[in-house]
């Protein structure tokens, strides 16, 4: 187990390798986004749609996930999806018109089609849109939900799982909007959940990760809702939970959780064995404020949500498949 903490130089010229040399470097910073003003030198805007006003920049950002060189945060503050088009560097918005209009936008996930999948804890439904920002499906009868928060797409099966925190189990949809099957129930025992906030699915099996927040834990289950494993408990020390939040997993089945409480992220390995952990209360690259949500994408960037100052810490897994594909690029992390 390697530790480091972020230095405090300015975000565009900090280079942070974790862990620190001369250990073999595992993740580096890459780039930390705040809205409009990553794109633009004259900084803030206010964009006013309809009766809805709100910022160009991240307010209080809580979910993200990425897709097809674009980045989706829900901003909780500002009741919209940031949608940052990281190809052609510019913001826009979804959940503001007045068909799907958000109120208190949670998790999201992208399905293989490009709908974009939004919860709604103040609404109790989960929306999706399609890639102008259209409504295309609402999912949630009367009283189905209690809290929908995280999100999580299983493509190879089309199935879109919805954490419900204040009802304490999982909803199993297919991406079309159809209600396939829950599992879950409040309590502490294998399988029983209590206010779970967040999930991802692992690409490589199909398996569901569950972060059982305040059962301090992470639950993992088989694609039907089956449970096969846990791991993690209350504490202070690494590789103990206080409030578990974000989880992501990466290309070779590191399990990736941000904790509101320690500030940190921290990193496992398929077991539940820690391996990492970088981050702490602050606010310069490396360092977060109440971290929130977390995705690992294809490429095995991962995103973390760094939510009371306003962006979006991304970070690069130096997988043996990035190694061998940018071999160049892997020689200025080693150690000279």
């Amino acid at each position: 187990m390697a530790v480091i903490y972020g230095c405090a130089a300015p975000a565009p010229m900090v280079k942070l390798i974790y862990p620190p040399p001369p250990e073999e470097p595992r993740l580096v910073y890459l780039d930390s986004y705040m809205g409009e003003s990553n794109f633009k030198k004259k900084g803030f805007l206010e964009f006013v749609l309809g009766e809805t006003t709100f910022s160009a920049d991240l307010m209080k950002p809580y979910g993200v996930t990425a897709y097809s060189d674009k980045m989706y945060v829900t901003d909780t503050r500002s009741a919209v999806v940031v949608v940052f088009d990281l190809k052609e560097r510019k913001v826009t918005f979804m959940g503001y018109k007045e068909m799907g209009k958000l109120a208190l936008p949670i998790g999201v996930a992208v399905s293989a089609d490009g709908t974009v999948f939004v919860s709604d804890a103040k609404q109790k439904r989960v929306f999706g849109y399609d890639a102008n920002g259209d409504l295309k499906i609402a999912l949630g009868k009367k009283d189905e939900f209690k809290n929908p928060a995280g999100l999580a797409v299983n493509n190879a099966l089309g199935r879109l799982y919805i954490v419900d925190s204040y009802g304490h189990m999982v909803h199993v949809y297919s991406t079309k909007g159809e209600p396939l099957f829950t599992f879950g129930k409040r309590g502490d025992q294998d399988g029983e959940f209590n206010f779970p906030s967040n999930a991802v699915v692992d690409r490589r099996n199909g398996d569901v990760y569950i972060v059982d927040t305040q059962n301090f834990r992470v639950q993992v289950f088989d694609k039907d809702g089956k449970f096969i494993k846990k791991f993690g408990q209350i504490g202070d020390a690494p590789g103990t939970f206080t409030r578990p939040k974000g989880i992501g997993i990466d290309s070779e089945g590191h399990i990736y959780v941000a904790d509101a409480a320690f500030d940190n992220l921290q990193i496992f390995d398929d077991k539940g064995q820690l391996l990492l952990f970088i981050g702490g209360p602050g606010h310069e690259p490396g360092y977060f404020w109440l971290p929130a949500g977390v995705y690992v994408d294809e490429k095995d960037r991962v995103y973390i949500v760094d939510s009371y100052n306003r962006r979006v810490q991304v970070f690069q897994y130096l997988s043996e498949k990035w190694k061998k594909e940018n071999p160049e690029k892997y020689k200025e992390y080693l150690l000279k």
